[in-house]
C-alpha cells in the first residue's frame, strides 16, 4: 500500500494548505512536459534515469508520467477529507496487521484489563467489525470511568469514537450518537486533531440535530440537547440554527415568550437565515 504521505513530502498532520502546496511541487517537477532528467530531493538523477535522457526523452518521459500519475492519486485522496479519513484509517489498520500474531484474539483474553478492550474497539472499528466494537464499547462501561482517551492515543480515540457515533446513529439510538459526537466537539476546541474534518463532524452533530432528532425523542429532552448545542459555539451560523429550530418548538407548544427570545438571539447572529421569517409570522400572529 502506497503511502501518499511519502507521495507527496508531507507529515500525516498536514493540513489542506500544505497538501496543496506539496503537490504543486511535486506536479511541476515530475511533469511530463518539463525537460531534463527526474532528480531526487538532493539533485541527483534518480534511479534509472541516468544517460538515457541523452539518447531519447522516451523513458524519461515515462518515468515522469507514471511519477506523476501517482502524484495525482495521492492528491486526489489526501485533498478530500472522507477519502482521507479513510485513507488514514487503512495505513492504521495496515500497521495493526504487521504483528505477525492474531492480534485480536489477545485482546480478547483480557477482558478484565480496559486498556486492552479499548485496543481491541479499535482494533474492530479498523476491521469493519462494528457490532463486535460496540459490544465490547457497552461492556466495558464496567469498569467505570471508561474513556478511550485514557488507554490508547487521543487522535485514535476521537476517530474511534466518531466511527462509534456514526454507528449508533445508524442503529437509531440517536441520544448515544449525540452524546459521543458532543463530546467530540470539545475535544477538539480544547485541542484540534480532526483539523481537516472537523468540518464533516461538525455536520454530522447538525444533521443529527437539526433533521434527524426531532420528534424522535422526547420533546423536552430534545430542548436540552438545543441548549447544549448553542452552549457549545462551534460557529455563528450553527449557533442561529438551533436558535431557530429552538423557537420552532417553542411555537409548536404555544410557549411565545420563549420563542420569541430564541428568535431574537437567532436573529442577531445570522439576520437572514432561512426560516427565521417564518417563526416571526407566526408570532405576530400570536400576538408576539
Amino acid at each position: 500500500m502506497e503511502n501518499y504521505y511519502e507521495v507527496l513530502g508531507v507529515p500525516p498532520d498536514s493540513n489542506q494548505s500544505a497538501i496543496k502546496s506539496a503537490f504543486r511541487k511535486k506536479a511541476k517537477k515530475y511533469h511530463p512536459d518539463m525537460e531534463g532528467p527526474v532528480r531526487d530531493e538532493a539533485g541527483t538523477e534518480e534511479s534509472g534515469s541516468r544517460g538515457r535522457h541523452k539518447q531519447g526523452s522516451a523513458p524519461v518521459a515515462s518515468m515522469r508520467e507514471s511519477a506523476m500519475r501517482l502524484i495525482l492519486e495521492a492528491y486526489r485522496i489526501l485533498s478530500d477529507a472522507e477519502k482521507r479519513r479513510a485513507y488514514d484509517r487503512s495505513l492504521r489498520r495496515q500497521q495493526l496487521e504487521q504483528g505477525g500474531f492474531d492480534y485480536r484474539i489477545f485482546l480478547k483474553s483480557r477482558s478484565f484489563d480496559p486498556e486492552s478492550q479499548a485496543k481491541l474497539i479499535l482494533f474492530d472499528l479498523l476491521h469493519n467489525l462494528e457490532d463486535e466494537a460496540i459490544a465490547v464499547y457497552e461492556r466495558s462501561k464496567s469498569f467505570g470511568d471508561f474513556r478511550l482517551e485514557r488507554w490508547i492515543d487521543r487522535g485514535e480515540a476521537m476517530d474511534a469514537e466518531y466511527c462509534l457515533a456514526e454507528e449508533y446513529e445508524k442503529r437509531g439510538r440517536l441520544l448515544k450518537a449525540y452524546g459521543i459526537y458532543k463530546r467530540l466537539v470539545v475535544m477538539e476546541q480544547e485541542k484540534a486533531w480532526f483539523r481537516y474534518y472537523f468540518d464533516v463532524v461538525a455536520l454530522k452533530f447538525r444533521t443529527l440535530l437539526l433533521q434527524k432528532m426531532p420528534g424522535r425523542i422526547d420533546e423536552d429532552d430534545y430542548l436540552d440537547r438545543l441548549e447544549e448545542a448553542i452552549q457549545l459555539d462551534i460557529g455563528i451560523r450553527d449557533s442561529a440554527q438551533f436558535l431557530r429550530k429552538k423557537a420552532e418548538v417553542h411555537l409548536r407548544r404555544k410557549e411565545w415568550d420563549q420563542a420569541k427570545e430564541a428568535l431574537e438571539k437567532a436573529s442577531l447572529l445570522v439576520p437572514k437565515l432561512p426560516g427565521l421569517g417564518a417563526v416571526k409570522k407566526r408570532l405576530l400572529e400570536a400576538g408576539y
